[in-house]
């Protein structure tokens, strides 16, 4: 007979909490609203013995460029006029990149950026942001 009462008083218990849960009112997904596309896209540049790769890009403004060092030693991005780094400041936050390790900027106004290796400053790329 126990087993009876514990069976009523499982069912019972699911009915009313089907009862609750069924009783809610639902909300209404809101309806999406016109945004503009905030995709942004990231652009691999390779930094190897023989370079940057691509040297120049061209990209739109806010995209990201990120830069790989696939080569077995240190390789750095600086701003262009080296030895000074003055030309685009934020380029030197990328600086120092071991070999396997990547960093990335996003470049948000147009513009034309150069961009060097201090280690090998006979290494130059450019950035053209439209």
């Amino acid at each position: 007979m126990s087993r009876y009462i514990l069976i009523i008083v499982a069912l019972t218990v699911l009915a009313i909490g089907w009862y609750f849960l069924g009783s809610r009112p639902s909300q209404p997904n809101p309806a999406p609203t016109p945004t503009q596309s905030t995709e942004v896209w990231e652009i691999l540049v390779a930094i190897t013995n023989k370079g940057f790769n691509p040297k120049e890009i061209t990209i739109k403004s806010g995209e990201v460029v990120t830069w790989v060092n696939e080569d077995n030693i240190n390789h750095t991005v600086n701003s262009s006029g080296h030895p000074t780094h003055l030309a685009y400041p934020p380029l030197n936050t990328v600086d120092l990149l071991k070999p396997g390790e990547k960093k990335s900027l996003i470049f948000p106004d147009p513009g034309t950026y150069d961009y060097h290796d201090h280690l090998n400053p006979t290494m130059f790329g450019s950035i053209t942001v439209q």
